[in-house]
């Protein structure tokens, strides 16, 4: 399977049409709809973007035994992983990560 049918998949089952996927990206339809269709090939930040608004995991494209979407388990998991030491960071990684979890969280809510 290749980049445009993961994320043409991920959509359908998201139930999103292709001017949902480009509000929530800044894309143009036209620019995710030669994505799907093999026509272009996005550069990383912009498959991450994709990934980001079709809740997929970016690691799917590099892994076909990868589940498509991240389980909330593994995703939880990690997320220990990375912050146990959180404590011990110098505080502008710190204040790097708050800024970046407030951006999220407020971009979550917007959506709803």
């Amino acid at each position: 399977m290749n980049i445009g049918e993961i994320l043409r998949k991920a959509r359908l089952k998201n139930k999103l049409r292709l001017k949902d996927v480009a509000d929530r990206t800044n894309l143009s339809v036209s620019y995710i709809s030669d994505i799907e269709h093999g026509k272009s090939t996005p550069p990383v930040d912009t498959l991450q973007s994709l990934c980001n608004a079709l809740d997929v995991s970016i690691y799917s494209f590099f892994h076909e035994d990868e589940p498509m979407l991240m389980m909330e388990k593994n995703i939880s998991e990690e997320l220990y992983e990375l912050i146990r030491d959180f404590e011990e960071w110098d505080v502008r990684d710190k204040e790097e990560l708050l800024s970046y979890l407030r951006v999220k969280k407020t971009s979550r809510e917007s959506r709803k």
